[in-house]
């Protein structure tokens, strides 16, 4: 019985894992990382470079209070980009629905 158990580990690890030589995988990992990399640093880029240049050098705020105004913007930033991603999700999910009734 000990014999069989790694076929039948094996298996199920091919079950669970998926091939990343398939399209559609790669594509949504690909997507994955993109929206990852996007939702990490569009709010902290934004947050630092507003504060320093925007907000200091230009519009003359104290650091905390520049501080206070590039973290808003950085929030709203990371809804923006978390309704990108919505966006593209739908609208993906509705291309995987109607290739499915043609």
């Amino acid at each position: 019985m000990s014999e069989n158990q790694p076929a039948a580990a094996s298996t199920t690890m091919q079950d669970l894992i998926p091939n990343f030589r398939d399209q559609k995988v790669q594509g949504a990992v690909k997507n994955l990382l993109t929206y990852s990399l996007v939702i990490l640093l569009v709010p902290l880029a934004s947050m630092f470079l507003l504060k320093q240049f925007f907000f200091e050098a230009l519009l003359g705020y104290q650091p905390n209070d520049a501080l206070t105004y590039s973290a808003i913007i950085a929030v709203i930033l990371v809804h923006v980009v978390l309704a990108f991603w919505l966006f593209a999700a739908t609208k993906e999910d509705k291309k995987k629905s109607e290739n499915k009734f043609d």
